[in-house]
């Protein structure tokens, strides 16, 4: 039980920080979307995501391996050590990414926005770094506080700088520039980060013990970064900017399935890597599996009810279209959240080999299909690569992971669930009637909740039996 309440009780904590970092893009895009047009949006797209592809690279995953090794090592000498260690990583990191400074220069959209980008790549380095050196020591209050402080200040800076200064996506990323500012600050200070800032701390021997586990981790992460965000770069080179934007504006929805897994994935890689080899984890890995793969499919039935009125308020016309790429997205970020879920086993072994592994055929399912679709399917195709190429991860997790845990999984649950929100796109591309296509999604959810119930169920039961015990101790 014990495992479970700490479970909720950190997942609670990084939800207060994630409903707002997490789900700011996707409450601005009215904002967004009728201050940047489609080109402008395709343009902030590809800077971000390269961002993302040479964070990992460059400083050779040193986040994952701050955060795996600060749980480990929280006594004050040795977390001094991870940190300082990871810092210096970061250090080549930048190094590494001013030797490709002629390359970026010589490219839109980095050429017009070089001192922007380098100053988010740099920040964002060090604030990672940070953050999850403070999450692997349990200091979650200081990890939320930090997320909070750069979602206040970004959308703050974003209003000052897009709707009164009217500066565009130089004033965004500004925006972020200095909302990563400020999340450091956090950290330093309500962290008590300075104590460990020692650099005589600096050790080569525990150095290479983080590289031997994060190196595995670069291939891997970057097969993920195809998965996630290289079909934006190929819908750029065959269709443009614009099209870019309206898939990037499309992959906003299913960011709120990345939001809900996101607060429970943070907590719950914290508890398996606590729980890994003791008596039960087998169970606890099967409870919290049926769990989450519940919540995700309710989420995934009540955002596609909703999704056509949801998507005329909160984007402009020009963008409305995005709603066709939604659904093969949702079902898509559900696998991605399904094989990250059976990834943290590799994480909690320390043997990130296997990672790679799995998720190199994910990534070769992914440009295979983009190269030969795109051009005839267009943005269509880059939605269905990204569905397809989390399934075949997941599916190859499923039976690579059997070494680490036994895997009981709930399969007529799921290949039921899979069935109703395939007949949800049905009523989406194919019902015009507005009173049918409601009446008949929203009989769809019911039926979601119905196969579902055994699940809700036990959430339902787990809450009660917490509140009775906080009114119990209150007494």
């Amino acid at each position: 039980m014990n495992q479970y309440k700490s479970l909720v009780r950190n997942s609670f904590l990084f939800a207060v920080g994630s409903i707002g970092s997490k789900t700011i893009s996707f409450f601005m895009l009215p904002l967004y979307t009728r201050l940047l047009s489609t080109n402008d949006y395709g343009q902030l797209d590809v800077l971000q995501t390269t961002i993302s592809l040479l964070i990992p690279l460059v400083t050779f995953q040193a986040i994952e391996a701050v955060f795996r090794y600060s749980v480990d090592m929280r006594e004050k000498v040795y977390a001094s050590s991870v940190l300082i260690n990871g810092l210096f990583l970061s250090l080549v990191g930048i190094v590494i990414s001013f030797i490709l400074f002629p390359l970026f220069t010589s490219f839109e959209p980095f050429s017009s926005y070089t001192s922007l980008f380098y100053s988010i790549m740099i920040l964002s380095m060090i604030d990672g770094i940070m953050k999850q050196f403070v999450r692997g020591l349990e200091k979650i209050k200081t990890f939320v506080a930090s997320d909070l402080g750069y979602t206040a200040s970004f959308v703050f800076f974003n209003i000052v700088f897009l709707v009164y200064l009217k500066m565009g996506l130089s004033g965004y990323f500004l925006s972020m520039v200095l909302g990563h500012l400020v999340s450091i600050v956090i950290i330093l200070v309500f962290g008590r980060i300075f104590k460990y800032l020692n650099f005589k701390a600096f050790d080569k021997s525990l150095l290479k013990t983080m590289l031997i586990y994060s190196i595995p981790l670069i291939p891997n992460g970057l097969m993920l970064w195809i998965m996630n965000v290289s079909d934006r770069y190929m819908l750029t080179y065959f269709l443009g900017f614009s099209a870019t934007g309206i898939y990037s504006v499309s992959y906003k929805f299913p960011s709120l399935i990345t939001l809900v897994n996101g607060i429970f994935f943070q907590a719950y890689q914290l508890s398996a890597i606590q729980e890994y080899g003791k008596k039960g984890y087998e169970d606890f890995y099967k409870n919290i599996f049926g769990v989450l793969s519940s919540l995700l499919f309710v989420v995934t039935g009540l955002i596609l009810l909703i999704l056509k009125p949801l998507m005329s308020v909160f984007v402009s016309e020009a963008f409305y279209e995005a709603w066709k790429y939604v659904p093969l997205l949702l079902v898509g970020t559900v696998f991605q959240a399904f094989s990250s879920f059976f990834g943290t086993n590799y994480t909690a072994s320390k043997k990130t080999k296997g990672a790679f592994s799995t998720t190199i055929f994910g990534a070769v399912v992914n440009i295979g299909i983009n190269i030969i679709l795109i051009p005839l399917w267009g943005i269509q195709a880059a939605a269905f690569s990204t569905m397809a190429a989390y399934l075949a991860v997941w599916l190859m997790r499923i039976i690579d992971t059997k070494k680490f845990v036994g895997i009981r999984i709930d399969w007529k649950s799921i290949s039921l669930s899979i069935v109703v929100i395939a007949l949800q796109f049905v009523g989406l591309y194919f019902v015009e009637n507005r009173y049918l296509f409601f009446v008949g999604e929203t009989v769809l959810v019911v039926a979601l909740l119905f196969i579902q119930r055994k699940y809700i169920k036990q959430v339902y039961n787990f809450g009660m039996n917490l509140l009775k015990e906080l009114r119990a101790s209150a007494n």
